[in-house]
């Protein structure tokens, strides 16, 4: 449980990566007329809080030689309940301006690669958005309700550019439908980072594998930045231009590039592994089951006792949060919470060679469970190929093993002479 909470708080940890000293977000007397404005991107880090990059808006000032970037990544482990909110979807970050050659200087110490888009803004525009990320960054205006895909650091760049061009950004790109969904971003960026994909991918329901929109693509900074390639705005003659009147890769990384599709759950191929060495709990003959009674009994608790603790908390994610991507989760079918009622009955019945109606009964209802799962797989109600192939094998081969321990004893019961 406590790995879990640690991989869904890396899901949230989406930020600058450093609490440089902010600075007074107030400080362009002279307005548009000596502004440039573009947006700094971040690709991915090592860390798993790092990997879905971050970015930032871009204020210089020629005339006061101000240069500050307006970060929305900010966050505190130290508030209050801190972990409590973020698990109920109430947790607070905020934005503040740092000197922006300092924040590009943290990501190249990092080796996390840097983008610079300088921006075609009209005069007015470049004015409007100063003022409009200056207030936002105000102690009364700062703080703002986190949502990973929704509300996080680069859909707030994202939506105070689309305020300043008009709305245009939202208009054009919400007609967009892409093949991506929540699900396949988020597992395809936390490619390599094996656990943090697994908890991802089992944390996720339904909600989260619709095709997303290109406008609901720009929650990752860097298709935001490859988005703001392809847009044009009327020129000072009238003629058509694009956004992006300059870009610059400030710096290059030396790590290798973010993963350009989803490749599938990492940590998937230890499931049948998981299995084929349940399988080998299997007793045969009398001799086997007195040899491996004792593991396998022990492997029924942990494993049922395991998968219905984190059965448990997906469906206190479910009912008790308010991050709707959590909702309607058919991993539930792999990670039963019946498998804490069951896990004691089950490892007493492989000991004895002999099961009780109840345990019986649990035990088909987690494995009916299990295959219900391929089921659903299969009939496309959730993606999920990662979460059966990692646990849907230790399911089947569970059953089989506990099924032998019981069709052995049975025998041995009914052998002439048998005690009893």
């Amino acid at each position: 449980m406590r790995l879990l909470l640690v991989l869904l708080l890396a899901l949230a940890a989406r930020t600058a990566g450093a609490q440089g000293r902010p600075v007074d977000p107030r400080p362009f007397p002279y307005g548009g007329a000596t502004l440039r404005v573009s947006v700094l991107t971040f690709g991915p880090g090592e860390a798993v809080f790092e990997r879905f990059g971050h970015n930032a808006i871009r204020i210089t000032d020629a005339m006061t030689g101000m240069d500050l970037a307006y970060n929305w990544g900010m966050f505190s482990f130290e508030d209050p309940n801190f972990l409590g909110r973020f698990l109920s979807g109430d947790t607070r970050y905020w934005v503040e301006a740092f000197p922006a050659s300092w924040l590009i200087e943290v990501y190249i110490a990092q080796d996390r690669e840097v983008t610079e888009q300088v921006l075609a803004l009209t005069t007015e525009q470049r004015t409007r958005l100063a003022e409009l990320v200056m207030a936002n960054a105000l102690p009364a205006n700062k703080y703002y309700r986190y949502d990973y895909f929704r509300d996080n650091c680069s859909t707030r760049v994202r939506d105070a550019l689309d305020t300043v061009l008009g709305g245009s950004l939202q208009r054009r790109f919400t007609v967009t439908t892409t093949p991506w969904t929540y699900r396949s971003e988020s597992v395809r960026l936390t490619t390599p980072a094996t656990f943090a994909q697994a908890g991802i991918d089992v944390a996720l329901g339904t909600p989260a594998d619709a095709p997303i929109t290109a406008w609901q693509a720009m929650f990752i900074p860097m298709r935001l930045r490859d988005y703001l390639r392809e847009v044009t705005v009327p020129g000072a003659d009238g003629a058509t231009v694009p956004l992006v009147a300059q870009e610059e890769l400030i710096y290059k990384a030396k790590r290798a590039p973010e993963p350009a599709e989803r490749k599938g759950l990492a940590l998937g191929a230890w499931g049948p592994i998981l299995g084929a060495w349940i399988l080998l709990l299997t007793p045969l003959t009398l001799a086997s089951r007195r040899r491996t009674r004792v593991p396998a009994a022990a492997m029924s608790g942990l494993w049922l006792g395991f998968t219905g603790l984190l059965g448990l908390v997906l469906v206190a994610m479910w009912v008790g949060s308010a991050h709707v991507f959590w909702y309607r989760n058919l991993t539930l079918l792999l990670a039963s919470p019946l498998g804490l009622v069951a896990a004691v009955p089950v490892a007493r019945a492989v000991l004895r060679g002999a099961a009780t109606p109840l345990a019986r009964g649990l035990l088909v209802a987690v494995v009916a469970q299990a295959l219900l799962a391929l089921v659903a797989l299969l009939l496309g109600l959730q993606v999920m190929g990662g979460p059966v192939l990692l646990l849907l094998p230790a399911h089947l081969a569970l059953g089989i093993a506990v099924w032998g321990h019981l069709r052995v004893g049975a025998a041995e019961r009914a052998a002439p002479g048998a005690a009893g």
